[in-house]
């Protein structure tokens, strides 16, 4: 029993968990080939500061932009207005398959990435397929996000460090087998 408790404490992270640590960039693209539309893109790190917002350094860039106010940077401005109309959103020229968003940002450990979607028109549009990358290209999430009700989120995992006390209790039924075996050792030997 002591064997097992040991191994279920080393089982730190459930199977189904998604921890995203490193993460620099995230691209969205249409799940659908049609336009692609965004009117906010937030990823929070686990202190909650939105580090794709371009106060906080974040940068986007897309494949094309439908009309000069619809530029990229309307996607991580801050406005969840989501009003084609009111200048608040991203929107691509392109209605095919290769239409992309990139956001870019330093080094984060997301906690959640969140997308608005259009609010004025065209709500099918928002579903999207988003992919998370590292600073060395690899992929660290990839998902889809339904935006086609204004907000689609997906959230994230922590890294689980056990606690110190697991530690020692892991240690000590470590010890505890070690003494066991040992014992009986001694004892066929006798």
């Amino acid at each position: 029993m002591t064997v097992i408790g040991a191994a279920a404490m080393l089982a730190t992270v459930p199977a189904a968990a998604v921890v995203v640590t490193g993460a620099t960039k995230i691209e969205v693209t249409n799940a659908f080939p049609d336009y692609l539309q965004v009117a906010e893109l937030r990823a929070f790190n686990f202190g909650a500061l939105n580090v794709a917002a371009s106060a906080n350094g974040g940068v986007a860039s897309g494949s094309s932009v439908y009309a000069g106010y619809s530029t990229p940077d309307k996607a991580i401005d801050g406005n969840t207005g989501g009003n084609y109309y009111s200048d608040t959103i991203f929107h691509s020229a392109g209605n095919g398959s290769g239409e992309f968003l990139d956001v870019t940002f330093a080094a984060a450990n997301l906690s959640s990435l969140s997308i608005f979607g259009r609010t004025d028109c065209c709500g099918a549009r928002d579903l999207y397929n988003v992919t998370i990358f590292n600073a060395a290209g690899a992929t660290l999430y990839s998902g889809q996000i339904d935006a086609r009700n204004q907000t689609g989120t997906v959230t994230f995992d922590a890294a689980v460090v056990p606690e110190p006390a697991s530690w020692a209790m892991m240690v000590a039924g470590f010890g505890l087998v070690g003494f066991a075996a040992r014992r009986r050792l001694a004892a066929v030997a006798a």
